[in-house]
């Protein structure tokens, strides 16, 4: 179910995009402790016209300073309620070097978001997370009680 979108401005070279997903994924992965499999990361671009820095069109700003120093990019994380504080400022961090050490700019400039969503409001085909993750958390005990 965790599920992380990263907004840029567009311009980026595809590779560092890709790059970002890899490094983004894997760290997400490792610090709220899921499987890679279960997450999905993916980066939505804005167009540098339509999007203001200090009240100016970002395509104007680019113009006279680097990419890097004016770029905020965004992190919205959907993770379902429960994990601890500690688990959230890790990924907070985490994500934030990432996505700065991978784009070329300034960890203190990215921005994340994290929505709690409880489990009786997301829905993983069609069934409520709550019954979804219950069967599959009894089928992994009963798997592991077997071996």
């Amino acid at each position: 179910m965790p599920v992380a979108n990263i907004h840029v401005l567009a311009g980026h070279p595809r590779p560092v995009l890709k790059q970002l997903l890899r490094e983004a994924s894997a760290a997400f992965a490792r610090a709220i402790e899921a499987p890679p499999e279960r997450l999905q990361v993916w980066i939505t671009e804005v167009d540098p016209e339509l999007y203001a820095i200090a009240g100016e069109p970002a395509d104007e700003v680019l113009q006279r300073m680097p990419r890097g120093q004016a770029e905020i990019p965004l992190i919205r994380m959907a993770l379902m309620e429960g994990r601890s504080t500690e688990m959230l400022h890790r990924v907070m961090a985490d994500l934030s070097e990432v996505v700065a050490r991978v784009l070329g700019g300034d960890p203190r400039r990215v921005r994340v978001q994290i929505d709690h969503i409880h489990p009786d409001r997301w829905a993983i085909g069609g069934v409520p997370a709550s019954r979804a993750r219950a069967a599959e958390l009894a089928a992994r005990a009963a798997s592991q009680a077997t071996a």
